[in-house]
């Protein structure tokens, strides 16, 4: 007999916005999947690996927006969601984690399928919830108040995973002469958030005024046009960075600082320093950023975010501004000019770090038309025919770095990276997701060991028509031969790079994937073109380089550009 309240369960979701729920099959969740498949209010798949499933719920979460639900059964299920959680939550994604249980007093007795669920993922979501079994009476009401609570809270404030336990005891099957329908009445309860935005008060003003050498700093960020408008007046009154995760790509912002920062003199560095720095956005990519940051420290950094967040990444953090940044900067541009305060900068700081970067996007384009066929200059040309309109999804080691090193992307793309935790292991599966709630071009650049990592990404039944794949293939995890540490060990190939033979061709043929393998400029051209010209069936472009000079090509990228 199943129990209405769980079944029930959609419904309440359902009424709180949720449309999209990700499964994997199992007996101790049956319930659940139950509910959710007989709602025509959710839309529901099913993923067999729990791993890829919640990359793909990621991904759907990522694009929409929104919150979206995880379902699994009970025991190791819940673990292999861990890596997703974890993304989503230093990304601030709203994933809904909902796993079946064992009762708690076989908890610990050598019964299948039976570990210790609750805190299996306490470090990775804002809290968890443990629900009745088979809820009766008064805990009817205690497992309708805990789902309205959880869906709350991921939503609100800082956003991020939460994870919802729920124990059933046998049995929890319908019985063949059980009726089932949603409760008409069902009690839903709406959070209440004040929206409200700093303003910049006379200190914060004078701050602004009184500092020559300021310098915005714009992380990883979802795309927003009136942000970018707002930067768009600040430029001549500072200087923007902006990494390509930054999703800003319409504004002049400072763009190949990763470049010119890496072995930076000290002359230039002086001239270079700020005295202001403020941060909006998540993440930054450069590391060299960071380290000339760090060594030359400014007098102040503000961060601005809509939610308290207190990270600290520069080293100098000063003052923590809960707003959201398009109307902060606004009202402190505003409020300065209504002051009449004197907004032009002094000094020369603008113009040192145009520059530099002009100089860098120089000589950069200088070389890479007269540089041999390597993997950088195999992704140069892939990111630069990535059309218009389109969505981009960058793997994690080199692909993200060289999109930020050569960031020549046409209009309206819009950039997304797991930069959460920076793992290599869900990025299939966050392109997948995406691609299904979606209908502009997914493009998914990676190499070769994430993509056979996370293989089980595509082992489902749903079309994903608008996915353009490329795969950088250098037989290996290409970036430790660009690290000094492991490319002077003689362990490197075996148990850095992990060199292989293996080929993306017999994934595609698999998944019915159009396949186009490459070795040299001329055949990416064309496969390009293919892949580009429609979004009939999902695309594979494997791009073969050879490692050794991979490496020689990078060092005399960055020999052209010192």
């Amino acid at each position: 007999m199943m129990n209405q309240s769980v079944f029930d369960t959609s419904e309440v979701l359902a009424l709180k916005g949720i449309r999209h729920v990700v499964l994997s099959p199992g007996s101790r969740n049956a319930p659940l999947t139950i509910s959710f498949a007989r709602n025509p209010k959710i839309k529901t798949y099913n993923v067999v690996d729990e791993r890829s499933a919640g990359f793909i719920a990621l991904g759907i979460a990522q694009k929409l927006k929104q919150p979206v639900v995880l379902c699994c059964t009970s025991g190791t299920s819940l673990l292999n969601y861990a890596p997703a959680v974890a993304e989503a939550y230093y990304q601030g994604i709203p994933l809904i984690v909902i796993s079946a249980d064992r009762p708690q007093e076989w908890i610990g007795q050598l019964d299948g399928q039976t570990i210790d669920q609750l805190g299996a993922l306490s470090n990775f979501v804002k809290r968890t919830f443990h629900l009745p079994a088979n809820p009766e009476g008064e805990e009817n009401w205690e497992y309708t108040r805990k789902l309205n609570e959880a869906i709350n809270l991921s939503n609100h404030g800082k956003k991020g995973p939460i994870h919802i336990n729920i124990p059933f005891r046998e049995p929890f099957y319908p019985t063949a002469d059980q009726e089932l329908s949603f409760s008409k009445d069902l009690k839903i309860i709406h959070p209440f958030s004040k929206a409200g935005n700093a303003i910049p008060d006379e200190e914060f003003i004078s701050k602004w005024h009184l500092s020559d050498r300021r310098l915005i700093i714009v992380g990883q960020n979802d795309y927003s046009e009136e942000l970018d408008n707002v930067l768009g007046e600040l430029t001549d009154k500072v200087v923007i960075i902006a990494d390509v995760i930054s999703n800003t790509s319409t504004i002049d912002a400072i763009r190949h600082h990763d470049l010119f920062l890496a072995a930076i003199e000290q002359k230039l560095a002086d001239s270079l320093k700020p005295e202001l720095v403020i941060t909006i956005g998540k993440s930054v990519i450069s590391k060299n950023l960071k380290l000339f940051l760090r060594k030359y420290k400014p007098e102040m950094l503000w961060q601005i975010s809509p939610e308290l967040n207190q990270a600290d990444t520069f080293q100098s953090l000063t003052s923590v501004i809960t707003s959201d940044p398009t109307a902060f900067l606004t009202s402190l541009d505003h409020q300065s000019e209504k002051e009449q305060f004197n907004q032009q900068v002094t000094s020369n700081f603008i113009q040192n770090w145009q520059i530099e970067d002009s100089k860098t996007k120089r000589k950069l384009n200088k070389a890479l038309e007269v540089l041999d066929w390597s993997e950088f200059t195999a992704f140069y040309e892939v990111i630069k025919s990535i059309p218009a309109g389109s969505d981009v999804h960058l793997a994690n080691s080199m692909p993200v770095r060289f999109a930020n090193f050569i960031q020549q992307l046409n209009p309206n793309i819009e950039i997304f990276c797991n930069r959460g935790t920076s793992g290599i292991d869900g990025t299939n599966g966050t392109a997948v997701g995406h691609s299904l709630v979606t209908e502009r071009s997914t493009y998914l650049l990676t190499g070769d060991l994430s993509f056979f990592y996370d293989r089980n990404a595509f082992f489902h039944p749903y079309e994903m028509d608008n996915l353009k794949i490329i795969v950088f293939n250098n037989a290996g995890g290409g970036i430790f031969r660009l690290i000094n540490g492991p490319a002077n060990l003689p362990e490197l190939e075996q148990h850095f790079e992990t060199r292989h033979s293996h080929t993306a061709k017999y994934t595609a043929l698999e998944y019915g994937f159009d396949y186009h393998g490459v070795k040299d400029a001329d055949s990416l051209e064309k496969a390009l073109k293919s892949i580009h010209k429609d979004n009939r069936g999902a695309k594979l472009v494997e791009v073969f380089t050879d490692p050794d000079t991979n490496l020689e090509v990078f060092k005399a990228v960055k020999a052209a550009v010192k």
